[in-house]
């Protein structure tokens, strides 16, 4: 057999006869790394992930890095002092999610 039809077998296009054979498929593509993009205001609100501290929310807008994420449900926080704090679950599924979040001053606080 010619190198030619080595290549068009392999490739699932011919059989060694020469009449086209069985086609294959490449596995679904899955997505393994999950990330989270905030976009806050105020930009420096404190992020905790599952009660963890991660840093700044300016840290994760997207532009630089974003907040990597096991799969499964995730606990996310943003705080900041005289503000309401932010908390959301969210479910690591290997894509990239953005989420604004808006911090409300508390009262008798200037933002």
């Amino acid at each position: 057999m010619t190198r030619a039809a080595w290549v068009l077998l392999l490739a699932g296009c011919a059989t060694e006869s020469g009449v086209l054979g069985a086609r294959f498929s490449l596995p679904e593509a899955r997505a393994t790394k999950s990330e989270l993009v905030l976009r806050c205001q105020p930009e420096d609100g404190e992020v905790m992930l599952d009660g963890v501290p991660q840093g700044g929310c300016g840290d994760f807008d997207g532009r630089q890095r974003a907040l990597s994420l096991r799969p499964g449900a995730r606990r996310v926080a943003v705080s900041k002092r005289g503000f309401l704090p932010w908390e959301a679950e969210v479910v690591a599924d290997g894509t990239r999610m953005i989420v604004n979040v808006t911090l409300i001053p508390t009262e008798g606080s200037t933002p």
